[in-house]
């Protein structure tokens, strides 16, 4: 293909777009552990935390200034949405399991 052809056909699939779209993030919970236990997202990201575990529950939370989320109790093989409005640092816990935590930084 000839270097007028090339930019031809650049051009013809438009302008790049700036904004870059949403992403989902999948979070296992298994082992008494969040994989991966610490997370760089943007605004309007999604979250799915799965229970990845045969036997156990697992109860995710955050509890913060600018909002909380609870997804209850997560029964093996159940899984949880979570899609992240606001900037900051978040660490979502689990209620059950208090050394389990995921840091969130959300810009």
């Amino acid at each position: 293909m000839s270097v007028l052809a090339l930019t031809t056909a650049l051009a013809a699939v438009g302008p790049a777009h700036a904004e870059l779209s949403s992403a989902i993030r999948i979070v296992l919970q298994k082992g008494r552990h969040y994989d991966p236990a610490d997370l760089f997202l943007r605004r309007g990201d999604t979250i799915i935390l799965v229970n990845g575990d045969d036997s156990t529950i697992h109860h995710a939370f955050i509890e913060a200034d600018r909002f909380a989320f609870d997804a209850g109790d997560q029964e093996p093989g159940k899984q949880a949405t979570l899609t992240l409005k606001e900037p900051g640092n978040f660490i979502i816990q689990c209620g059950i399991h208090p050394k389990m935590k995921l840091t969130l930084h959300v810009q």
